[in-house]
């Protein structure tokens, strides 16, 4: 499923502007948090951010100034066509970055978003489109996350459920885990339990909110409330997996 608002043709030729990188990750997290259709609030941006709502007004002010946001009142801000690509362009080099670091410099999923997030600023359009080559033209992170195409682009993994939802005895393959808590990301590290392996739900206790699942003929128990943030695709009755949309 892709968001055709944040499209852009392939013929239109964009100069990326100077902006500097508290911008850049102010519209990278409006973007994330953007469903293109209800207004981002700023409590959400704060959240993302870790910084203050007067911090986040302060900011948004000056990105509607600038042509990037459009301001809804109390009700948020919505990116501009501008705004958006920015925006997508820095969350692709991030996710970038991250499948560098960990597929070719062996560093671990759970600091590799943060060291990206170092990374992602002084990524220009040519290393950007170097990288995205050399890394064979990865579609998700490490995490599973989606990465924007080229055009600023989003789009999502359209057949998937979330794992605490998979029915029973139920072959499915992870494709995202959606929380970047590294102490999380570490336990399903340790259990084997990320984007590419075969899951499967064997027993749900839903009074206590545990799941007994199997992944790759490995049996563990993790909580419900962390199994609705790790997102599957079922397999059809031939043992495939659907395929996802193309960015």
């Amino acid at each position: 499923m892709t968001n055709s608002a944040l499209k852009f043709p392939p013929s239109t030729t964009l100069e990326e502007p100077e902006v500097s990188p508290n911008v850049e990750m102010y519209l990278k997290s409006i973007v994330r948090l953007y469903d293109g259709e209800e207004p981002v609030s700023t409590s959400a941006i704060a959240q993302e951010l870790a910084v203050s709502a007067a911090s986040v007004s302060a900011m948004l002010k000056r990105l509607d100034a600038d042509g990037y946001v459009r301001h809804e009142g109390r009700h948020g801000v919505v990116p501009t066509p501008a705004g958006a690509r920015i925006g997508a362009v820095t969350l692709r080099r991030q996710r970038l970055a991250e499948r560098l670091l960990v597929d070719c410099l062996g560093i671990s999923w759970e600091v590799a978003g943060f060291e990206a997030c170092r990374l992602e600023h002084a990524i220009s359009p040519l290393v950007e489109e170097q990288l995205a080559a050399f890394l064979g033209n990865p579609t998700t992170c490490p995490h599973g996350h989606p990465i924007p195409s080229p055009d600023g682009t989003l789009w999502q993994h359209e057949h998937a459920v979330e794992l605490v939802d998979l029915p029973l005895q139920t072959s499915a393959r992870v494709v995202e885990v959606k929380h970047d808590i590294p102490e999380l990301l570490k336990f399903l590290a340790d259990i084997g339990l990320r984007p590419g392996v075969d899951v499967l739900v064997k027993h749900r206790e839903r009074a206590v909110g545990l799941l007994t699942v199997d992944v790759n003929k490995k049996t563990h128990t993790i909580s419900a409330q962390l199994a609705g943030d790790i997102l599957v695709e079922q397999r059809g009755k031939n043992g495939a997996v659907r395929s996802r949309p193309k960015p």
